[in-house]
């Protein structure tokens, strides 16, 4: 879920981000939370992450991740756990991609700064999550429930708009619809990650750090 989050987020050929780095770690904060519900770990309820396997996920990352949930007794809300996951989001998933060997690293030094992006080593492989989720929109076909989570985290970004540029209002309206149909503990993880981005936007991309 992540790497195909971070995939729409960025550009298939040049890896050049396409969403402000504060928006793109809460979203993907969002996918890292989404990976475990969708393996039975984790529900969503009244506000709250609650964990409820402790069994360790096969993956590297999101095995980390349940660990940092499982480690905090008193608990903590959706909101909070964002706010802390996004502040490494998205450098973890990038090194996921990395061992994988989707992305390359290139390091760019300007003056006193240097930037790193992570190109894509196969663009189709990169291109495939906005191709299909564009295709099937447009097209009004349904989606499983891993694009519909994906497509809802889509939404909540603001990347919509660039997957579906040009479409006809009633595909951003299919859109909608069917995010609205997610299961319940994940269609609570999406609307809170819209807020957040909201939130993010209207105090000028800055999200709070969270000491847990």
């Amino acid at each position: 879920m992540a790497d195909d989050l971070f995939r729409l987020a960025h550009h298939d050929t040049t890896g050049r981000p396409l969403l402000h780095a504060s928006v793109a770690g809460l979203g993907l904060a969002a996918a890292l939370l989404a990976e475990l519900a969708f393996t039975d770990a984790i529900v969503i309820e009244n506000g709250q992450v609650r964990v409820v396997s402790r069994t360790a996920p096969p993956d590297v990352l999101a095995h980390t991740v349940l660990g940092q949930l499982a480690g905090e007794v008193a608990g903590h809300t959706v909101r909070t756990w964002l706010a802390f996951l996004s502040q490494t989001s998205h450098e973890q998933v990038a090194l996921r991609l990395l061992r994988l060997g989707h992305v390359r690293v290139e390091t760019a030094r300007r003056l006193l700064t240097r930037s790193t992006t992570y190109v894509p080593t196969e663009s189709h492989v990169a291109a495939w999550p906005w191709a299909r989720l564009s295709t099937r929109l447009r097209q009004g076909k349904s989606l499983d429930r891993f694009d519909t989570v994906l497509a809802g985290l889509m939404v909540a970004t603001d990347l919509h708009r660039r997957v579906l540029d040009g479409a006809p209002g009633h595909v951003f309206a299919g859109l909608r619809q069917m995010v609205a149909v997610a299961p319940p503990s994940l269609r609570l993880l999406l609307s809170h990650t819209e807020a957040a981005v909201g939130d993010a936007v209207l105090t000028g991309h800055k999200t709070p750090s969270q000491h847990m």
